[in-house]
């Protein structure tokens, strides 16, 4: 059970971060976001984007995710997460997560090798003192976690997009797909937009380990404004029991 909401966090915080290279410069970027279960709110998250200092232009993005003080008695959540991509591709140069739910307590780094041309990652397990084998990624596969969402929302989406593309997670290889599906008008606690619905999906995993669960990920949904920005707005995942929401709060228009 942790291991698959600790996965779907990901997958929302990443959806969270937008970055369209040819539209707008979200280098002074802060979005805050609310997150829950079944209604009921549980976690809140912030997500800065600033220019970043690389041999190329690129981008920063830290993501935290803290846990409501009411539940920390139960599962104590201060999850951070920070990430370097390059602007003209989105290419991974670095991306960092600090786990730290209740007593798991983990560390994924995930480094460009340049002199490999491929990214690397380590893996550090502090609450049992254990280190992971290392992993590394193809040459071809250039995204990280939240790289691949930049990617994708620099596309000048409409209605019928699909793409494919390949995450490394620092564990395993990911082919993640997503669909635009429909225009909506939705209505959240900020105001009532014109958003594009999205269903993004991992579809294989590079691993035949059976704990990759990809065939048990549950459907989420986004719906992004309409606009160039292509915000992310809303999220919902299917849970075990009820579902996890991420709503905006904070930080746009």
């Amino acid at each position: 059970m942790r291991t698959y909401a600790a996965g779907i966090v990901i997958t929302l915080l990443a959806l969270c971060v937008t970055s369209p290279i040819f539209a707008h410069d979200f280098s002074t970027e802060t979005l805050k976001y609310e997150f829950g279960w079944k209604g009921i709110p549980a976690a809140d998250a912030t997500v800065k984007i600033r220019n970043g200092q690389c041999e190329k232009a690129c981008y920063n993005i830290k993501i935290e995710l803290k846990g409501k003080k009411y539940l920390d008695l139960f599962w104590k959540v201060r999850d951070r997460i920070k990430s370097t991509c390059l602007k003209e591709d989105f290419s991974t140069q670095r991306y960092i997560f600090h786990q730290r739910e209740g007593h798991f307590n983990l560390d994924t780094e995930i480094l460009l090798d340049k002199e490999a041309g491929k990214l690397r990652s380590t893996r550090f397990r502090l609450d049992k003192n254990k280190n992971y084998k290392d992993k590394s990624a193809k040459p071809d596969v250039i995204f990280g976690p939240l790289a691949s969402l930049l990617h994708m929302r620099s596309q000048p989406l409409k209605v019928g997009d699909e793409k494919s593309v390949s995450v490394f997670d620092g564990k395993r290889t990911h082919i993640l797909n997503w669909k635009v599906v429909s225009k909506e008008t939705i209505k959240i606690g900020i105001g009532q937009y014109n958003a594009l619905k999205l269903i993004p999906r991992i579809t294989k995993s590079s691993s035949k380990d059976k704990k990759s669960k990809v065939d048990k990920v549950r459907k989420v949904t986004i719906w992004i404004s309409e606009d160039l920005s292509h915000t992310v707005l809303k999220i919902e995942s299917e849970a075990f029991v009820g579902s996890i929401y991420a709503e905006l709060v904070n930080g746009w228009p």
